[in-house]
């Protein structure tokens, strides 16, 4: 049990340190469209973030269920979602460097619905049960 613990928190801190370089980066430059220096630093955490958000919707069926925790992450993955959302509305994709960091932010959206659709149904089945 404390091992499965320890694997469900350890996946989403992977995935907040991964998206956290974007988050950050979308806070300090909100409406300044991002030079290819930048796009070249983001798109490692970028990538990682794919991936995290990839082998997350694979587990999803295994972690331990806890409303309350599952709930925060679906938030938090909503929020995520409208910054990602926003900022890739600025990116130009005739710049190679843009169209990449574009075509690995919209896997990162579509995982990121997945998840929240998921963790929901998740919650959903739980709180059935309980009636």
């Amino acid at each position: 049990m404390l091992e499965q613990l320890y694997v469900d928190m350890s996946q989403y801190n992977v995935y907040k340190n991964s998206v956290s370089p974007l988050v950050h980066y979308v806070k300090e430059h909100k409406d300044s469209i991002p030079t290819e220096l930048e796009i070249d630093k983001l798109l490692p955490y970028a990538r990682q973030t794919d991936f995290v958000l990839m082998t997350f919707h694979e587990i999803i069926d295994d972690l331990n269920y806890d409303k309350e925790k599952f709930e925060n992450i679906i938030y938090t993955f909503d929020d995520d979602y409208d910054m990602l959302k926003n900022f890739i509305s600025k990116l130009n994709p005739l710049i190679k460097s843009h169209y990449e960091l574009l075509k690995i932010s919209e896997n990162i959206l579509s995982n990121l619905m997945k998840a929240q659709n998921e963790l929901g149904i998740i919650i959903s089945q739980h709180e059935y049960k309980r009636v």
